[in-house]
């Protein structure tokens, strides 16, 4: 049985590259399945899902995905088959996209063939099946392992690919526990879009599940009730926020979700400091006796187990498949001497099955080292050859090139939303690049999207009122876009190579390829690589590895890189140094170090040894002695946690400036100029100043207008008010618009605020000015809005819209303004324009 396997494989593998390779238009090849091979896949499909232990379920959706796409349906049904098999091997859940009378509310199937296979099927898919309310729900063995872990493992660590649905089990069982029992939750994400995603996700289960008393919230509030059962989302930085703002965070009994865990692998880098920050985050949960139950989670995560008992200091349940509902396949063309050749890669095979390219010249743009308009051509070709009628995610080194590539793909048939387009024409410009690309079908996406844009986009994409989106690595990050088939040029991150240029890791590419293809909607995702060559002379790329489904492996400590500057580290500690631009390798773990001997004085000792940091007892005693002589308050250090403590003394002691309030004031503009250049001009706060301030920001006309653009964006003018002048006409114009508004979503309501917190927190802690320049706008009622997740435009327009008259100055409370607001916007909804519903459909 085995050589009839590998043949039955093998066949309906040609099958589809020949078909693949029609579809693009590089070959006029045609195969067809035989009735001899239906009846070998019948028997192979047949015998493969009845073996008790360890049956190949990889084998049978990849033979169960190729048939179905291939196959004659109108002459062959196979829906009772796919039924019978995918159930007998416990992933019931993909016989669903087969059959189109699957009853939904009953978690039930059409009827099969007799009796007898009605019985046999119910019995297999029982063991499946679990209830939420009324509502029955089929899992796959992998997805139960989870519920039935969930009610007694006190850590669970998850790894799976992409499309195995782990996030969905988690929501499903977190619903239905709480529909019985009283406590918190508290799921971080680590980007603004998961968040909205996640947000939505659980407004709508646990209104399905009929779960009661419940508020969700994206950030923490110490008058929260706590007879509420308080759902948290949030991304890292707003949790850790709560811990260095409130004694009280997250005190009630909780469950704590890490989704996206993959993104701590960067803390080893001296430059990423949001995955520090998520690191962190866990580690103040290891601490906390009330924290009931964590589940960490992220795609193919090596020895998940011991990352979790690593972090958390206790044994952790092993949740881990290799196993996809969807089955990922690989296309890449690749040139060998003068012939070019269309290769095919699957996950059960040794050897890609490669095909010759019999018209060449369609290909013309192959191998072009930049986006030139011989390459333009050649991906709009392949995109609208084998991408059509689908769905379609072509991957981009950067921001500017995701907009260059949008604006040269040629159209296809899409229905042009011409309200959209209309939309972001008001709230932005007219010229803006989204308007253009959108009149063709064609989106892009990354991060430089305002929020109202990201959010409204990635609604149209999942209505399917977009086809063709061009993104950059906000991808990996989550983001659920549904889409067939994903296009990938090249590992490289950029255009012209530099020394410290970045490239995607072979891990990374096997998180983007598992991005084709759609759970309960897809059997086959595609992935098309457009230069094979570029791969191979990659580092990090084996010729036999090529793209394959590789594990990643995560750090859980700061061990590495303290073992590596022991010497230098032990030598500033010694000698009481501020950390300074010298030490931007380093000069992190030295804050780390100082702030926990600070909070935790000799118990520090242990925790840090926790994170891999291993002082002696006579280190911590001496920096606790030298400690003693700042003056700095120590709630100010807690506060900030990631500046070293004796550099906050230099601040205590030498800024003798003043700051604004509030970003009204006349003279704000000069007062924030003078706290910038003390901070830059201030040798111990140079290598922060340097850290939060982009290069091309830091001096003369440029910071200037940067601190502007902050007063303007901290006053609550709207975007399009901002994006007003002459800078902004053009096609340079288009340029200039995306470099704004990321200078105003990173450096403006990020960098800075956290540049400027310090001083803040030493001469004025009751100013609302860094607060107003966070989530740009001065209105208290608007800044409310933007805390529970409505993007600032759209705050701005409902402020305008249904609060205009209103005065609620006299309350303070923000969660009675939080009341207020959900209240008013029921009230509301209906006369509001589509686009703004859709961003505030997760309060209602």
């Amino acid at each position: 049985m085995n050589d009839t396997k590998i043949k039955v494989l093998e066949e309906w593998l040609r099958i589809d590259l020949c078909k693949t390779a029609s579809k693009m238009g590089l070959t006029h090849s045609k195969v067809d399945a035989t009735d001899n091979l239906i009846m070998q896949t019948v028997r192979c499909l047949d015998y493969e899902s009845l073996i008790e232990e360890n049956p190949s379920v990889n084998y049978i959706i990849t033979i169960i995905g190729l048939m179905w796409e291939h196959i004659d349906h109108k002459k062959y049904d196979i829906r009772k088959l796919i039924i019978k098999c995918l159930s007998r091997v416990g992933y019931p859940t993909s016989a669903i996209i087969c059959d189109d009378a699957y009853n939904k509310e009953q978690g039930s199937f059409s009827m099969l063939d007799s009796w007898i296979d009605e019985v046999t099927s119910a019995i297999y898919q029982i063991k499946n099946e679990v209830s939420v309310s009324d509502q029955k729900y089929l899992l796959t063995n992998f997805q139960k392992q989870i519920w039935d872990s969930m009610n007694h493992d006190r850590i669970l660590g998850i790894s799976a690919p992409t499309s195995a649905g782990k996030s969905f089990v988690i929501l499903l069982k977190l619903c239905e526990r709480l529909r019985n029992e009283n406590f918190d939750v508290v799921y971080i994400v680590p980007t603004l879009s998961l968040l909205t995603q996640v947000t939505e996700d659980f407004n709508r289960e646990l209104k399905k599940a009929g779960v009661e008393n419940y508020w969700i919230s994206n950030t923490f509030d110490e008058n929260q009730s706590m007879d509420m059962k308080n759902i948290y989302i949030m991304t890292q930085e707003k949790a850790i926020a709560a811990f260095s703002d409130s004694d009280k965070a997250f005190s009630k009994k909780l469950i704590l979700v890490a989704d996206e865990i993959q993104n701590i692998e960067r803390i080893k880098e001296d430059t990423d400091e949001r995955a520090k920050i998520l690191f962190d985050t866990l580690i103040e949960f290891r601490y906390r006796e009330n924290v009931e139950q964590i589940i960490i989670s992220g795609p193919r995560i090596e020895e998940i187990d011991k990352v979790g008992k690593n972090i958390f200091g206790i044994e952790t349940k092993d949740h881990t498949t290799n196993t996809s509902p969807v089955l990922n396949m690989t296309y890449s063309i690749k040139k060998y001497g003068n012939r070019y050749f269309l290769k095919q890669y699957c996950s059960l095979t040794d050897n890609p099955q490669i095909l010759e390219i019999d018209h060449p010249e369609i290909i013309e743009g192959y191998g072009q080292r930049i986006y030139t308009e011989k390459y333009m051509s050649y991906l709009s070709m392949l995109v609208n050859n084998a991408g059509k009628g689908a769905q379609n995610i072509i991957f981009a080194p950067t921001s500017a090139t995701a907009r260059k590539i949008a604006i040269a793909l040629e159209g296809c048939d899409a229905q042009v939303e011409e309200d959209l387009i209309e939309y972001y024409s008001n709230t932005i410009r007219s010229n803006y690049s989204l308007c253009k690309t959108l009149k063709k079908g064609v989106a892009y996406h990354h991060g430089k999207l305002p929020q109202h844009v990201r959010r409204t986009l990635e609604k149209a994409i999942s209505e399917k009122k977009i086809s063709n989106v061009v993104c950059t690595t906000t991808l990996l990050q989550g983001v659920n876009l549904p889409a067939q088939n994903v296009f990938i040029r090249n590992p490289h991150l950029y255009i012209r190579k530099q020394n410290n240029s970045a490239e995607l890791t072979n891990y990374e590419m096997a998180n983007l390829r598992g991005r084709a293809g759609r759970l309960l909607k897809d059997y086959i995702g595609r992935a098309f690589v457009l230069d094979e060559s570029e791969f191979i002379d990659t580092e990090g790329y084996e010729q036999l590895e090529l793209f394959e489904d590789v594990t990643k492996e995560l750090p859980t400590g700061y061990a590495q890189k303290y073992e590596e500057y022991k010497e230098p580290i032990g030598d500033v500690l010694d000698k009481n140094i501020a950390v300074d631009p010298t030490m931007q390798k380093y000069g992190y773990i030295i804050s780390y170090i100082r702030q926990s001997v600070l909070k935790y004085g000799s118990e520090s000792k242990r925790r840090m040894q926790d994170v891999g940091i291993k002082l002696t007892q006579k280190q911590v005693a001496a920096i606790i002695h030298k400690l003693e002589e700042i003056s700095v308050p120590k709630e100010i250090c807690y506060k900030n946690r990631y500046w070293d403590p004796i550099v906050l003394d230099t601040i205590y002691k030498t800024y003798n400036g003043s700051i604004p309030n509030t970003p009204m004031e006349r003279n704000a503009k000069s007062r924030l100029d003078d706290v910038l250049r003390y901070l830059r001009d201030t040798y111990e706060t140079a290598s922060m100043y340097n850290k939060y301030i982009p290069k091309q920001y830091k001096d003369g006309n440029k910071r200037s207008i940067m601190i502007s653009l902050g007063l303007k964006w901290a006053k609550g003018d709207a975007l399009n008010d901002i994006l007003s002048g002459s800078w902004y006409e053009g096609d340079e114009g288009e340029e200039h618009i995306d470099d704004t508004i990321e200078l105003l979503q990173n450096t403006i309501s990020y960098g800075l605020p956290l540049l400027l917190k310090p001083i803040y927190d030493m001469k004025n802690p009751d100013s609302c000015f860094l607060t107003c320049m966070q989530l740009g706008a001065f209105d208290q009622l608007t800044r409310c809005m933007i805390e529970m997740g409505i993007p600032r435009e759209t705050a701005l327009f409902l402020f305008k819209k249904i609060f205009a008259g209103n005065d609620l100055k006299d309350i303070k409370n923000g969660l009675e303004i939080e009341k207020i607001v959900r209240n008013r916007i029921k009230e509301s909804y209906y006369e509001l324009p589509y686009w703004i519903r859709v961003q505030v459909d997760f309060l209602i």
